[in-house]
């Protein structure tokens, strides 16, 4: 550590011995820098503020009609985008700065100069959507005019884009309509010529599919059966009744079961009469009159019985005067007509679920295409209908967009220009001009004592001989001496003193000027 700490105050000795060197260093870096400081020409800053609107007032009353853009978005985009080089160079071009240069290279310079020194900072604490530009230059008319350029060249970018977001939103609408259209147009001629081809073998118009058609037809078929032989049923039995009640006549000419027309007639007049016995004898006269009705209604029945007989016996032209005899036969006929009908119909629904049974694999392969055409025709017609509701959509938007502005402008301070420099920071710049003049001054006056070394003590000797000191001699300084030395450090600090009044003048004199 004493080794580390003698080495230091042998630098600083050293430095000490060059104290002049430093002096004139540093007071040489000082005014020069002093001087470029001051001859920096004067910025002016122009300054501006706009607000951007972009809450509409179509804007919720258009909600679901209308294709919804996120203006926020667009906007931020644009702020980001804005000193980009084409943007800049419209700027440039429209604030006639292209003037002030003579080659491609100088142009370069000018767009990287607009890019660092243009401000465009949003107040996201306050308001996101106010906007503080600011631009120095060494003109302020100049700084004015590109501000001004600035704020035109951002309002032009981000209407111009809207429109050309429109333009192109409504052509790409078109040729997707158009290819939906051609392929709509293809679909309904393939889905067309397919069921004319495939006619007697497409689902049915409620929707039932070929396994469904075929059970429904063994169930109209087993239910046809199932009439047929209960029609048929009934037609035997008819047939059997018919055919008992000739064979009575056949047997015995009367019995039970034998009907004649005068049965009704004849147990009426019975009724009557035992009706009339209960009150009168056997010579009233009315119970006279109703047995001679009854003696005449009785030998017309024996003969009808008899008629009846011999139209058993081969004689059928009188017992079709029968009424049972006619009865039955009518059911019968109406028995026999039923089965017919059901035959045929049982016939027909057993051909058609032959034909639904020889069309197994058939059937379901068309069914498959058709579902396969029907979904492709569905998918292509629901993306054509919902182009024409974006295209109708989009068109509402723009004519909103031509009528009324989605996003306005508003220049809440114009571009303006105070006709007091604010920069160069030549206290800032002077100040680091002290602090390198005074690092050069030290440094070199180090340097220097590094390169032509003085020895300053006998342990100096001693690390550069490898000798051991023996003894040392003392310089005797007289008076006169003694006074020079404390001259010459009187008049080194007093040079020191004079190079910090001198910035602090400088300082002085800078701040007086800005408060100006």
């Amino acid at each position: 550590m004493q080794e580390i700490l003698a080495q230091i105050l042998g630098y600083l000795k050293g430095i000490w011995n060059k104290r002049w060197q430093a002096m004139l260093i540093a007071w040489f870096v000082s005014l020069a820098g002093w001087g470029g400081v001051y001859l920096l020409p004067d910025q002016f800053e122009s300054k501006a503020k706009i607000y951007i609107d972009t809450q509409s007032l179509l804007k919720p009353l258009l909600k679901g009609l209308t294709v919804e853009t996120n203006v926020d978005q667009q906007i931020n985009l644009m702020v980001r985008t804005l000193l980009t080089r084409p943007n800049v160079e419209k700027i440039i071009r429209l604030s006639d700065l292209d003037l002030r240069v003579n080659s491609d290279s100088e142009f370069d310079g000018l767009v990287k100069q607009l890019q660092k020194k243009i401000k465009f900072v949003s107040k996201r604490r306050t308001n996101k959507n106010v906007y503080d530009l600011s631009y120095e230059d060494r003109s302020p008319e100049t700084a004015q005019v590109v501000l001004q350029s600035v704020i035109t060249v951002f309002i032009e970018n981000t209407i111009g884009e809207s429109k050309e977001e429109s333009v192109s939103a409504r052509n790409f609408l078109k040729s997707q309509i158009k290819e939906y259209e051609k392929r709509l147009l293809k679909s309904e001629n393939k889905l067309k010529d397919f069921k004319q081809k495939n006619v007697g073998m497409l689902p049915s118009a409620g929707g039932k599919d070929y396994y469904a058609r075929m059970e429904q037809a063994k169930s109209t078929l087993d239910e046809s059966k199932l009439n047929l032989k209960e029609a048929k049923r009934r037609q035997d039995a008819i047939q059997k009744e018919l055919n008992s009640f000739v064979a009575s006549l056949k047997s015995s000419g009367s019995g039970p079961g034998i009907v004649t027309s005068f049965d009704d007639r004849i147990d009426s007049l019975n009724t009557n009469l035992d009706d009339l016995l209960l009150n009168y004898t056997d010579s009233h006269p009315d119970v006279l009159s109703i047995r001679r009705v009854l003696d005449n209604l009785v030998k017309k029945q024996q003969q009808e019985l008899t008629d009846l007989k011999k139209s058993a016996n081969g004689n059928s032209g009188s017992m079709s005067l029968n009424p049972l005899y006619q009865e039955l036969k009518i059911n019968l006929g109406v028995a026999k007509a039923e089965v017919e009908s059901l035959t045929v119909r049982v016939n027909e629904y057993q051909n058609r679920y032959e034909k639904q049974q020889h069309l197994v694999n058939t059937v379901p392969e068309i069914e498959a295409q058709l579902v396969a055409l029907n979904r492709d025709y569905q998918i292509t017609k629901d993306k054509y209908e919902e182009f024409l509701k974006r295209r109708e959509s989009a068109s509402i938007a723009e004519s909103v967009d031509q009528t009324t502005e989605s996003v306005q402008f508003k220049v809440i301070e114009a571009p303006r220009v105070e006709y007091k420099a604010v920069g160069p920071n030549r206290i800032l710049y002077s100040s680091g001009v002290l602090i390198l003049a005074l690092g050069a001054g030290l440094g070199f006056s180090f340097l220097l004592s590094q390169v032509r070394p003085v020895v300053m003590s006998g342990r100096q000797i001693a690390q550069l001989t490898g000798l051991p000191i023996l003894g040392s001699v003392s310089a005797v300084v007289s008076p006169a001496q003694r006074t020079r030395r404390a001259l010459m450090v009187i008049s080194y600090f007093s040079l020191f003193a004079m190079l910090l009044v001198g910035y602090g003048a400088l300082m002085g004199w800078y701040i007086i000027s800005s408060a100006v």
